[in-house]
Formats: C-alpha cells, structure tokens, sequence
C-alpha cells in the first residue's frame, strides 16, 4: 500500500460561471478561496490515516464532503461524523476523505474509487455524497440518469449513499432519486437524507451556495443516525 495518496482536484475553467460570480461577489471568492486549502488538509489527513490502523471509513463526493462553506475543515460534517463515530464505537475509526471540489457522478466512478482500488484501500465503511453539480450544471436528463446508474453499479455494497434533494417537478433530481431507491431496495445500498434539515434559513455561507458549519452540523447528524440504524455503531 502507497504512504500518500494521490492528490485529487477536478481541472478548474480558465472561465467559469462560479470564478466570474467571484469577481462581483465578496461572498463567492472568499469561499472559492478556501478550496486549495481545504483539498491540501485533507491530502495530509489522509495521508496520516493511511499509517495509522483502526477500521477505515472513506468518504467520496463533491465540495461538501471536502467541507467547503465550513469554517474549517474541522468543522465539516465528515470531520464531526468521524469524531462521533467514534465516540459511539470506542474505536480508533480512521477517515480517508476522497471527494474533491466540483465532483459529478463520473468522478466519483472514475477517480475517486479508481485511487481507492489502485491504492488497495479496503474500508468497513463507504460513504458517497454526489449529485448537486450534475443537477445543476448539466441539463441532459438521460445523460446524468445514465451516470446514476454507473456511479450506484461501481459503488462498493453497503455504501452509504444520500438521496439528492428534490424540487417539485425537477425530472433530473427524480430521476437520480429513482435510480438510488432502487439500488436500496434491491439491498445493494443505503440511501440516507443528508438534505433533511429543520430549516434552510440561516444554513448557508456567504456565497448562497454551500452549507455553513450549523448546516454541517445537520449533515453529520443525518450520516450517523445512518449508521446507528444499520448497527454501524451501537
């Protein structure tokens, strides 16, 4: 097994909707700027994760796992689910984080288990949390259908995988939900609601877009009552 994983970045637009929304957005470039930052601290966490021992969770997604919209990446709800799991278990628990900023479906299958598989990971637990970019930067429906069904045939079994939140009438978010019930009712997967939060008022940092560190909170919370409900942990 490597001492270090690969770093994983998704190749950023010289132009994009997001680096132009930060040239008239304090907001957005202040949180654009925490990106790099955050993706080097999970580099090195990993990194100590892979010399330590204790059963393995790897976490795979988009710029919410890395933490982004937090005020730290301590403060993300993988950081704070992986200190509950494990005060709950009393277990060295160790987290390998492989999500990158800006993931889609195809990252996920393509990258982030790639180096999963090549690095000879082999985790007790898996989660996934994917699916906003696709809904929102991508407008053929089959097209990102199509991808769900790649990501919840690639992903390992028993991963943990939240639904995307629904909109009344969004064909693209009904569609993906679809392709997961169904992967969870044939009981090769476990759906949890990370979006199913009391409120969104208050919840989001300040470029509107990312869940802020009481957002984070939510997050964790939903995970981990995941777990205790599939005896993950008592």
């Amino acid at each position: 097994m490597t001492d270090r994983l690969p770093p994983l970045r998704r190749p950023r637009r010289r132009f994009s909707l997001t680096r132009l929304a930060s040239i008239f957005h304090e907001g957005v470039a202040k949180i654009e700027a925490t990106i790099e930052p955050f993706a080097r601290h999970w580099d090195d966490r990993n990194a100590v994760a892979l010399a330590a021992e204790g059963p393995l969770w790897v976490a795979l997604g988009d710029s919410v796992t890395q933490g982004i919209g937090a005020s730290s990446p301590r403060r993300s709800y993988a950081a704070l689910a992986l200190e509950q799991l494990r005060r709950d278990s009393g277990e060295p628990w160790r987290l390998i984080n492989l999500s990158m900023s800006g993931a889609r479906f195809h990252d996920v299958v393509d990258k982030q288990l790639g180096v999963m598989r090549r690095a000879g990971l082999e985790p007790q637990l898996v989660s996934a949390l994917i699916g906003s970019n696709d809904v929102i930067w991508r407008r053929d429906t089959d097209g990102v259908v199509e991808d769900a069904r790649r990501l919840v045939g690639a992903l390992p079994g028993g991963t943990f995988l939240s639904r995307v939140s629904e909109a009344r009438g969004d064909r693209r978010r009904l569609g993906i939900n679809s392709v997961f019930d169904a992967a969870a009712a044939s009981g090769r997967l476990r759906l949890f609601e990370a979006w199913d939060w009391p409120t969104g008022d208050g919840m989001w940092a300040e470029d509107k877009f990312h869940p802020n560190d009481e957002a984070h909170v939510h997050l964790a919370s939903n995970l981990i009552t995941a777990f205790r409900s599939h005896q993950i942990v008592p």
